[in-house]
């Protein structure tokens, strides 16, 4: 698992693949029960997260895309079945960009974290339903759409461009300038030294992660780690102290003149 997860938002032209965060498991198979967000884990906000899609634009994207596809289609002789949605969604995309931060995250999945942790059912419900549109649709029908979806996107971008490598590259150097501040570190080594108390030798709280993430369920001892590495991280404040500082590392005036110069 990524200390901080690289988040690509889905825009119109992701809508016919319905290839977005969320929806089924990552096998195509059942969605995993997983628990809304503690409060601290929504407190996880960042001056740059105004700068991209939210959930619930998103959301609000996909409805103003089928408005746009369902008259085209008819057109070509197709139906295009609208999408039920939900007027606002709330949005989970930050809760693991320190790692695991609640005890009850900790404690069922180990650093094994799930990708519907990272978004609501009621975005996922959408998705899930835009998944079932396509594999209904015939061959000739799914080329048809491909054009009205074009069309689509079209009309709602009117042509605007922006440069999402620049966008990413600066979240992520704001992201790593924090991990490198004094206090930061300082904080780090506070838990690292609160970890060894438990029983647990690890220099920073990425290293933990980056050990027991992977393929297959999380074992005793990895979910017995991640318990202590959230109760570690909030006995030495280094979320806290981590947020603050990667946020006045993304002042948004200042990375506003950076993204659009």
């Amino acid at each position: 698992m990524n200390m901080r997860r690289g988040y690509i938002s889905c825009v119109a032209l992701g809508l016919l693949a319905a290839g977005c965060s969320g929806g089924a498991g990552a096998d195509g198979g059942a969605e995993a029960d997983v628990p809304a967000p503690t409060p601290e884990a929504r407190g996880i906000v960042f001056p740059f997260d105004s700068y991209e899609l939210s959930d619930n634009d998103i959301i609000k994207t996909y409805a103003a895309t089928d408005a746009l596809v369902r008259p085209c289609m008819r057109e070509k002789g197709h139906e295009w079945g609208l999408v039920k949605s939900p007027k606002s969604v709330p949005s989970w995309r930050n809760r693991l960009h320190f790692g695991v931060v609640e005890p009850n995250v900790a404690s069922r999945f180990g650093y094994h974290t799930p990708a519907e942790l990272l978004s609501s059912p009621q975005y996922r419900s959408v998705v899930k339903q835009m998944r079932g549109r396509l594999a209904s649709l015939s061959k000739d029908a799914t080329s048809r759409a491909a054009d009205c979806q074009k069309q689509a996107d079209q009309r709602l971008t009117r042509g605007a461009k922006t440069s999402f490598t620049k966008f990413n590259d600066l979240k992520s150097s704001t992201f790593d300038a924090a991990k490198r501040d004094h206090s930061v570190k300082t904080a780090a080594a506070r838990w690292s030294a609160c970890m060894k108390a438990a029983g647990f030798d690890y220099a920073t709280p990425w290293g933990a992660a980056r050990k027991w993430a992977g393929e297959g369920d999380p074992t005793e001892r990895e979910i017995a780690i991640a318990a202590s590495d959230v109760r570690c991280k909030k006995k030495t404040d280094l979320v806290a102290i981590w947020l603050s500082t990667e946020k006045a590392g993304g002042d948004r005036d200042q990375q506003r003149q950076a993204l659009f110069r």
